[in-house]
């Protein structure tokens, strides 16, 4: 029997820890995400941080650069986003920068 290359494939995570279950539900839903999304989400910063710490190099520097800002918006905002445009920000502050 073949698979479809983009049907998604089972994977089962059994918790024996109630108050560790309810956490889980509680920041996937903080987060907007189903659980699911959220524990996929979790596995793969780890496994970037794991070829990090293994060494293994990013071969473009866009791409390093993407991840890293990936990981301080998430470590910052905690996932969210701005409000306000980036674009906007930088202008009014080189507006500022030249009213010194």
């Amino acid at each position: 029997m073949s698979k479809n290359k983009n049907s998604p494939v089972r994977l089962n995570i059994y918790i024996h820890d109630p108050g560790m279950r309810r956490q889980i539900k509680a920041m996937a839903a903080q987060k907007d995400v189903s659980v699911s999304e959220f524990c996929v989400q979790a596995i793969t910063n780890h496994l970037l941080k794991e070829k990090e710490f293994a060494g293994e190099e990013i071969r473009s520097p866009l791409k390093l650069a993407v991840k890293k800002a990936y990981q301080f918006q998430k470590k910052t905002f905690g996932g969210r986003v701005f409000a306000v445009s980036s674009a906007d920000l930088i202008r009014e502050s080189r507006e500022d920068r030249r009213a010194l």
